[in-house]
């Protein structure tokens, strides 16, 4: 793909010069379709400066590089999450605690950390460990299974459901809606999907002011900050992001991780032979299989680095790419359990980097942990390109595995 030509559509706006032009549509972009950490950086890193701006979905620019990237999400003074600056993202509710900035952003990570900090989050591993092994011992004795319905959609989204307090029958509508929003690339989609999550969410906040329970949906609605009650719009804007982000995004990142495995077996006999080796070799996997898409809003005229920015130009930081960046790191493609730093930003940079960070390691290792435990080899079926997609998060989707099974 060359840079913009006369066939792409006519939306660029006066203060982008041509030459910073790139037409790339990070939702249904072929290369996103299968390898896309691989060939979308390959696409990007070599053809595209390293801020561009794309006339797709409405316009916008895209910040491929990490060192740039993690510049710019820590100037929240100029690159907002505030949907204010930045139209495509002014849902309703405004999804807290990534839609506010410092210092409001602060007092709502306050609701949420204590579920998510350290702590708690390592009192959880007897029971992670407990249904990892109950999912791994209904797929095993049939020698295959589809990793995306049979396992990542059960084991992370129901370790996040028991956090939250929500009922395990629930789990396939709210996958289903949290999907509708991630892999839509139109607002009102999106919005969509939001407003369905909202409804459940005011069913659910109803009961638990009425009949409180020791999870997560209570400590919303018992929530102050700092000396006020929540407003109601407030309690399904942090319940609708939590909500997306634990039925989404562990599900794509274990996913990447085991479609890799399965298609690189050397490395997986590595952490057969050698357990001690999966809370390392975690990062390394992890550090090729980003899946998040933050955005951000420009809050008044500026440049940066020699680019005219405007007040709500809107800003698509695609992370999937900076483990891959090779002005950061040696041979980015190559997984090396032995690398000293396996640097990534999986979980994002500056103050809105993931809140469940701890709890998604916890599920990566555990589950790795277990896995290999029983599976010692396994490949996708029929060794067929594992097929993704692009979006708000990217996603393997399907992931048909084999393995044989010991007598």
């Amino acid at each position: 793909m060359a840079a913009v030509a006369s066939a792409i559509p006519p939306s660029i706006p006066a203060h982008v010069p041509k030459s910073l032009v790139f037409d790339f549509d990070h939702f249904t972009a072929p290369e996103t379709k299968s390898e896309p950490h691989r060939r979308v950086s390959q696409l990007l890193h070599k053809n595209a400066p390293d801020v561009f701006y794309t006339p797709r979905n409405g316009g916008y620019w895209i910040v491929t590089r990490a060192e740039v990237a993690v510049d710019m999400l820590r100037q929240v003074e100029s690159f907002s999450s505030s949907p204010q600056f930045n139209h495509f993202k002014a849902f309703n509710p405004p999804m807290l605690p990534v839609q506010a900035d410092p210092p409001e952003h602060t007092e709502y990570r306050r609701i949420l950390n204590p579920k998510f900090a350290p702590g708690p989050v390592g009192k959880l591993e007897v029971y992670v460990r407990q249904l990892a092994r109950t999912i791994i011992d209904d797929v095993y004795p049939r020698g295959r299974c589809d990793f995306i319905e049979e396992v990542a959609e059960r084991f992370p989204v129901t370790i996040f459901l028991k956090i939250a307090g929500a009922p395990l029958s629930d789990r396939a509508r709210l996958v289903s809606i949290a999907v509708k929003y991630t892999r839509s690339p139109t607002f009102e989609e999106r919005q969509e999907a939001i407003s369905d999550m909202a409804a459940y969410l005011r069913e659910k906040f109803r009961e638990r002011a009425n009949a409180p329970k020791d999870d997560l949906l209570t400590q919303i609605v018992q929530a102050r900050i700092p000396d006020r009650e929540l407003t109601e719009t407030e309690k399904e804007g942090l319940g609708v992001l939590l909500f997306f982000g634990g039925l989404d995004t562990v599900k794509s990142v274990l996913s990447f991780v085991v479609s890799y495995l399965a298609q690189h077996p050397e490395d997986y006999k590595q952490l057969v032979d050698n357990p001690a080796l999966i809370k390392s070799a975690m990062e390394e996997l992890m550090r090729v299989s980003g899946v998040s898409t933050p955005e951000r809003g420009v809050t008044h005229d500026l440049e940066y680095r020699g680019i005219s920015f405007k007040k709500g130009d809107r800003i698509v930081f695609l992370t999937q790419l900076w483990g891959v960046d090779d002005q950061q790191i040696p041979n980015p493609y190559q997984v090396d359990f032995s690398r000293e730093v396996s640097q990534h930003y999986s979980f994002g940079a500056g103050p809105h980097r993931c809140i469940g960070s701890h709890l998604a390691r916890l599920e990566v290792r555990v589950f790795l942990e277990e896995w290999t435990k029983t599976v010692k080899q396994f490949s996708v079926e029929n060794h067929v390109p594992v097929k993704t997609a692009g979006g708000v998060v990217w996603t393997p989707v399907v992931l048909p595995l084999t393995w044989p099974v010991a007598n």
